[in-house]
């Protein structure tokens, strides 16, 4: 079928608002407009050439990038508050604040944080490999569910940490795996990445140099794994290379607004650094467990800022 190319002047003069001199321009274009459409028409013409493949982002790029934001983030506060000027909470608030969640919720957080039945013998991660994982699969869910995909873990793989059955069994195993405890669709595709990248990187699923790295270069390696963040390195400091920070979940997040320890409106990681920055190196480990628990079950603070004022630890708060 031949190409019939539609005159471009026809239509545009209609609007008597152009010019004859503008119109006499415009009529002269069609002969580009045509050769574009004509190399379009035609895939094979000579003229059109392939995408330039240097400038196609690539994944692998994509990550470095993301990963690089996310620590230069973490830079940018890791050595003071976000909000400089945002006094609370204070030492003595946070200290108070720790001693009523104690006697409140003292008896559950032992419950709900059990050594027991933890993926390594009494909660002693010596493996730091061993810590990230756990620090991975206790992303944005309860120590509840988490427990549950990790016992489940051992059922179908002999142990949560079997590395070389679990990459061997592929991503749908793993998936059907972490179903227990929820979320495994997201879980088991950031599981599976972070155990390919290390082997990759590293040669072995080992990462106990970072025993011996600092903070910013732990961050940075944890940051650089596809789904995780510094939320799950602050949790790897903790629980495993004993440094003194402070990780926030969702319920830390929503308790420091209604306690007035935070601006209204500042993003979860600010305030994750803020807190870090105000609360005592010697109650982080201790606070962080406490108020997640009290964000789960006191119902004055989940019924919002009015039914708040109820809790026994608004109500001290008040009072300081």
């Amino acid at each position: 079928m031949a190409y019939v190319r539609r005159p471009v002047t026809r239509a545009i003069t209609r609007k008597s608002s152009i010019s004859r001199q503008s119109q006499q321009t415009i009529s002269k274009r069609p002969t580009t407009t045509s050769k574009i459409k004509r190399q379009t028409k035609n895939k094979d013409h000579e003229e059109i050439s392939a995408p330039d493949e240097s400038r196609q982002p690539h994944k692998a790029a994509t990550t470095v990038s993301l990963s690089e934001k996310k620590l230069a983030s973490w830079s940018r506060h890791s050595a003071s508050s976000p909000f400089p000027d945002f006094y609370h909470p204070t030492s003595k608030e946070c200290q108070v604040v720790h001693s009523l969640l104690q006697d409140m919720h003292g008896d559950a957080v032992k419950e709900n944080f059990a050594q027991g039945d933890e993926p390594v013998a009494d909660g002693q991660y010596t493996s730091v490999m061993d810590a990230l994982v756990v620090a991975a699969l206790s992303q944005a869910t309860s120590w509840k569910n988490a427990k549950r995909a990790m016992n489940h873990m051992k059922q179908v793989y002999g142990s949560t940490f079997a590395y070389d059955a679990i990459v061997e069994g592929g991503i749908d195993k793993l998936r059907e795996a972490l179903r227990p405890g929820g979320m495994q669709n997201r879980k088991s595709k950031i599981l599976m990445g972070l155990l390919k990248d290390v082997k990759s990187r590293h040669g072995r699923w080992d990462l106990q140099f970072l025993f011996s790295s600092s903070d910013e270069e732990v961050t940075k390696e944890v940051v650089s794994y596809w789904g995780l963040g510094p939320k799950c390195a602050h949790c790897l400091m903790s629980i495993c290379l004993k440094r003194d920070r402070f990780a926030v979940d969702t319920h830390i997040y929503r308790l420091s607004g209604l306690w007035g320890w935070r601006p209204r409106d500042a993003g979860i990681g600010k305030v994750q650094a803020h807190l870090d920055h105000r609360i005592p190196n010697e109650i982080k480990f201790a606070l962080h467990y406490e108020m997640i628990v009290h964000g789960r079950e006191c119902r004055a603070c989940a019924g919002g800022d009015k039914k708040a004022e109820e809790c026994p630890i608004r109500r001290a708060l008040y009072k300081l």
